[in-house]
This record gives C-alpha cells, sequence and structure tokens, in this order.
C-alpha cells in the first residue's frame, strides 16, 4: 500500500487543512519539523522516511488561479527522486501543459476545478491522477463525471474534504461507492485516516494508497508502520 504524505500550501507555508474550510486553516505544527516552509518540510519528512510520492495541494492556485512556477522548478532540482501529486486547479488543457515541462510532476485534475470532461479525452490514463473531490457526499464539479467511467484514468483520488484533518476515519461509504463504480480501479483514500488501524482496514479493501497528513504530524505513525504497510 501507498502511503502519500500531503503538503497543503497557503501564501507560500504549510498550512493544516481541517474540514475543507480552507479560510479557517492554521499553519502546520508537527512532530516531525518545526517549520512551515514547504522546502524545509518535505526534506524533513524525507529524512524520516524515504517517501518515493508527495501531494501537494496549492490552495492558491485552486482557489485563486495564482502559481508559483517557479517553486516547483525548484522542488524538482532539490527532490528529483520524488514522484510530486500536483493539485493546482487545473482547468483546462493549457493549464495541464503548463506542468509538462517538470518531469516529476504528476497533474491531479481535481472535479472541483475541472472546467470541461473533453479535457479528458485529450489526455492518456497515465498523464494525470484524477480526483473525485466530494463534500457532504456530493461530488463537486461536473456530476456527469461519476458515469463516465470510460474517462477516468489509472489512478482516482477519493477526496472526502469533510474528514479531511477531522480525526473521523476514512469515508468508507465513499470508497465502497467508487469501487462499485469501478472495481479495478487504483484507489487512493484521502481524509480522516487516523493510524495504523485505518491502513490495515483499507489495504484488506484492496485500497491502492492513501493521502495522509494528520496522522504524521501528530505522530500516530512510526516509522515500523510505514514500513510494514508500505512493503
Amino acid at each position: 500500500m501507498l502511503i502519500i504524505p500531503v503538503i497543503d500550501l497557503m501564501g507560500g507555508k504549510v498550512v493544516h487543512a481541517q474540514g475543507g474550510r480552507r479560510d479557517q486553516y492554521q499553519l502546520l505544527k508537527s512532530q516531525l519539523t518545526s517549520s512551515v516552509y514547504p522546502n524545509a518540510v518535505i526534506k524533513q519528512l524525507l529524512k524520516w522516511y524515504p517517501f518515493t510520492d508527495i501531494y501537494i495541494a496549492d490552495l492558491d492556485a485552486i482557489e485563486i488561479g495564482k502559481i508559483d512556477k517557479a517553486f516547483y522548478l525548484q522542488l524538482h532540482q532539490l527532490f528529483p527522486q520524488l514522484t510530486i501529486w500536483l493539485d493546482a486547479g487545473i482547468r483546462t488543457l493549457n493549464d495541464w501543459q503548463f506542468w509538462s515541462d517538470i518531469p516529476n510532476i504528476t497533474p491531479v485534475l481535481g472535479s472541483e476545478t475541472l472546467q470541461n470532461l473533453q479535457l479528458l479525452t485529450t489526455l492518456q490514463p497515465t498523464e494525470f491522477i484524477l480526483s473525485l473531490d466530494f463534500r457532504q457526499g456530493r461530488l463537486l464539479g461536473q456530476y456527469d463525471l461519476l458515469t463516465r467511467v470510460d474517462l477516468w484514468p489509472d489512478t482516482i483520488i477519493v477526496m472526502s474534504l469533510d474528514t479531511v484533518g477531522m480525526d473521523t476515519g476514512p469515508d468508507e461509504k465513499l470508497l465502497n461507492k467508487i469501487q462499485m463504480i469501478k472495481p479495478d480501479a487504483q484507489l487512493i483514500a484521502a481524509g480522516g485516516v487516523r493510524g495504523k488501524e485505518d491502513l490495515m482496514h483499507l489495504a484488506k479493501k484492496q485500497i491502492k494508497g492513501a493521502l495522509i497528513a494528520s496522522a504524521l504530524h501528530k505522530g500516530r505513525l512510526g516509522v515500523d508502520t510505514i514500513r510494514q504497510i508500505m512493503n
């Protein structure tokens, strides 16, 4: 099972996401690092455990279209071994192409910001990750996306915004729903993971991976546990 640390960026600093209420996000407080600057946070995470993938939600890009590409070019230079799953509010093909020259970035297309499903027909299934973004059980964005399984790529994030950072456990009902729609999808659970028991349960359900922030920064997952689950 793949464990992917989450970096939520706002105003150039790492914040602690809670319940999808972005106007209330506070600066990160972590047992793994004293910094709130993304380069330092990522460096400390990788020093603690050699993660192969990280997920970045660029909240300024998602909310207001403000993008600092130079920062991501710097990330590539600093951490060329990392695969960076980047949700930067991609809306159009031009937005996707904007990131194509940074080799270790895999763009995440979020249903919340995706303007036209036609974009999904233009890209190869390995060229992007789709995030199905849900709030209170409802898909954000174009609801037709749930019936156009033929447009889905290989990897699907099931994002339950209500459970992000809330320590309530993964949204099992939502995960079951998406598994029923596409049983062979490689699903990534996002939101609510509290620790080892949740991860073991997800693994038994054949969930491919999990996006995790709070459980890491609050010290609920140790290196031995991560190694056991990842291997």
